[in-house]
């Protein structure tokens, strides 16, 4: 049994260091990605992807590299980590600080989005190699690491498949994978590291923030060490400390319902966008009449734009 107990955050940082002997736990997406999305060592990736899919995962390439190290507010930013473990599979990899549906909405839409265009015809390839492509098996996964217990099973992967007959798969190329990381984490505090095995390891040290029990698992492998090493030294860096301060804020938010304003505000941005669409076709409608000469009086009836509105037009 390990000695080391974990310890109940009271709050966010809101901009101070972190309390002695405390790090940033990998569930930070800045800090994810700088340990995980680092090109020159990949065997990182390779270690966290071969235990969650139990089998051994080479990652080719990193497609969003561009987004590592980035701790800025950027609402087009819709992913963490996505990677080419194949020719043709490709997996997206998401750790939700702030657990909502919304989120696992989003990731699980990328993926299907990502899938779905591989479908269409790159006119730059010859029409063998597109053939080629066409006919070959792609499979796309997502997992998901939440922040805390999201449901009644700590480890739930899915395919499309039919209610009625499980057997029978509506697309084999797709699979979806929710983890609670909390679950594996607390693993680590109460059992003995060398009686777990390596996915439970593997996940269960995105969730650590205490610096003794990340030394107690970097001992478990070389990999593992390089990782504890890393998240050691960038738990130091203003980047990192300044995005977990603002994903500390978000995942309070969040468990305070303040969703629910995010919901309000998404609606209301709808319903402008809405009227300006609206606004823009009945101005476009209008200049088309006025240009087919159209009698002004007749124009307003039809669109409701005033004649002042017309003669500018």
């Amino acid at each position: 049994m390990n000695s080391i107990k974990p310890k109940k955050r009271e709050g966010s940082l809101r901009g101070t260091r972190l309390p002695k002997g405390e790090v940033v736990p990998l569930m930070s997406d800045n800090l994810f990605k700088k340990v995980y999305g680092d090109t020159e060592h990949l065997e990182r990736l390779n270690y966290l992807l071969s235990s969650i899919l139990d089998k051994d995962v080479k990652v080719i390439e990193i497609l969003n590299d561009e987004l590592i190290g980035d701790y800025r507010l950027n609402s087009k930013k819709c992913v963490d980590l996505v990677c080419k473990i194949g020719e043709f599979d490709y997996v997206n990899v998401e750790v939700n600080t702030a657990y909502n549906a919304y989120e696992i909405d989003r990731n699980v839409e990328f993926i299907f989005r990502l899938a779905s265009a591989s479908y269409k015809p790159d006119e730059s390839l010859s029409k063998s190699d597109r053939e080629r492509i066409r006919k070959a098996k792609k499979y796309y996964i997502q997992i998901n690491l939440n922040n805390k217990n999201t449901n009644d099973k700590p480890y739930v992967s899915f395919s499309l498949n039919d209610d009625e007959d499980s057997k029978f798969k509506l697309t084999n190329m797709m699979k979806i994978i929710n983890i609670n990381v909390s679950t594996y984490r607390d693993l680590c505090y109460n059992k003995n590291i060398n009686e777990l095995t390596d996915f439970e390891i593997a996940v269960g040290v995105i969730g650590i923030y205490e610096e003794e029990m990340l030394e107690k698992i970097s001992k478990r492998n070389e990999i593992l060490k390089g990782i504890s090493d890393r998240v050691k030294k960038y738990s130091w860096e203003d980047d990192v400390i300044v995005a977990y301060d603002r994903e500390e804020y978000l995942k309070e938010a969040f468990e305070a319902n303040i969703e629910y304003a995010v919901a309000d505000a998404v609606e209301e941005t709808t319903k402008k966008v809405t009227k300006e669409v609206t606004e823009k076709n009945t101005l476009d409608m209008a200049k088309k009449m006025k240009e087919e000469n159209a009698d002004t009086e007749f124009i307003s009836k039809v669109t409701g734009l005033t004649k002042e509105q017309i003669a500018i037009l």
